[in-house]
Parts: structure tokens; sequence; C-alpha cells
């Protein structure tokens, strides 16, 4: 199969966004639009980062709602390369930036505390060498802690942020307590939690967190949100967010 027979051009809903995609790579999925709309965005808000940003959907998401600059960091070339394009098709590449490199070469690019927001959609899943991975090596490392631990990441995430800066994170339900100490560890302190659940008879699997840098402790427990109705639709909330 030809790479160009592997790429897809979908339209987010209502938000006026189109998206090029690759079937053999990480494509869209609600967890990109969850934690888009989950993050605090201020009228002081003026540079966010997307770390590993895939083919840039979180950036082309956020600049819907804020004028700030916005970057995305991303190992892979062809996810870097797929991002770029997607700026452009979206003519917005005076407002966001793609860098190709690993996060953990941040500083080549950017200074401590140059953040007001860093914001995550990272691998989900720890990496050993006895488990199911998945086909392709591109996949694996999207899905798998391979590149980076979570540790890393948000320690990255922490010596990025401004004072008082936001680190918002959409991960697994089942690996929240890890989160929890690994953001305390590096001075993140949790603000507030969101449980999402693919309908009212399941349990919850992903998991929306969001951390101020050096900040008091008072931590929220929002409400739920339920992604799905029974008829496998989105929930009306959900199409909300797409408007």
């Amino acid at each position: 199969m030809k790479e160009n027979e592997l790429e897809s051009s979908i339209a987010i809903l209502k938000k006026g966004l189109n998206i090029i995609q690759r079937s053999d790579y990480f494509s869209f999925s609600i967890d990109s639009l969850l934690v888009s709309e989950f993050t605090t965005i201020t009228k002081s808000t003026k540079k966010i980062l997307d770390l590993g940003c895939g083919n840039g959907v979180i950036p082309l998401i956020l600049s819907q709602k804020t004028n700030a600059k916005i970057y995305g960091m991303e190992i892979q070339e062809t996810s870097y390369d797929l991002a770029t394009r997607n700026i452009q098709l979206n003519n917005l590449s005076s407002q966001i930036k793609i860098i190709c490199d690993d996060m953990k070469s941040w500083d080549k690019y950017f200074k401590m505390g140059y953040f007001d927001t860093v914001i995550s959609n990272p691998p989900f899943f720890k990496y050993s060498t006895d488990q199911a991975l998945n086909n392709t090596k591109q996949l694996t490392i999207a899905r798998h802690e391979i590149a980076i631990t979570l540790d890393e990441l948000i320690k990255i995430a922490s010596l990025l942020l401004k004072n008082n800066g936001y680190f918002t994170l959409v991960h697994r339900v089942s690996r929240m307590i890890e989160i929890i100490e690994i953001m305390k560890k590096y001075n993140l302190e949790p603000k507030k939690i969101r449980f999402c659940y693919t309908n009212t008879s399941k349990n919850a699997k992903i998991l929306l967190i969001e951390g101020v840098k050096n900040g008091k402790s008072q931590l929220k427990m929002l409400p739920p949100l339920i992604i799905n109705k029974k008829d496998g639709g989105y929930s009306d909330e959900v199409l909300e967010m797409f408007k």
C-alpha cells in the first residue's frame, strides 16, 4: 500500500477544522478533545505547549479557544510531518509551531518557566519486554512508555511551566495515584479531576487531571463525564465540545 493510500482527511465536526491522518499512525481520538476542553485557559495565557503532539490535533483545537502562541513537540518524523501539514491546511502557521525532537531535548528550544500551560495526551501504558505490543513501531511508541516515561514527562512539564502555570493531562484511571504522586513530587499541585465514562453502565477508564505549579492544596472532583448515550452516539455534553 502506498503512503498516500494510508492517509485520510476528517473534519472535526463543527470545529471548522480538518485533520489529515494516517491509518498506520496514532490518529485523532476523543481523548484529545476531552483534554483540550478540560484545560484552563485565561486571558493571561500567552504560551501553550503540547508534549507529544502527534498529528497536531490538540494545538488545532486549542487554537479555537485562545489567541495564545501554541507549540507542539513530536518525536516521530511522520507524525511531525502530518502535524505541520495540518497546521498549514487550517491556515494556522502564524499561531502554531511544531518541533520535531525528543521532548527530553526541550532546553534546545525553550527556557525554564517559559509556558503558561503545558498539556499532554501521552502514552498510557508502561513498557515491559514480555507484553504484547502493537504491530508497528510507531503505534508502540505512541501508546507505550518507550521514548518517555510518565515521571520524565511530568518533570519536563514542571520545568517548562511558569510559577502558577497549568499542567493538564489525560490518562488512565488505573494510574491516578501514581500520577498524583509524581505531580506532587515535581511541585504540580492537583487542582481538579474528572472521570470519563464510556456510558453509565461501565467503570471509568479515562482520567482528566490538572495541576498548578507551586499551587496551594485544594482539589476539586468534578462531576462525571459520560461520553456516549445508550444508542452509542455522543452525549449532549460531548457534542457541545465539538461546537
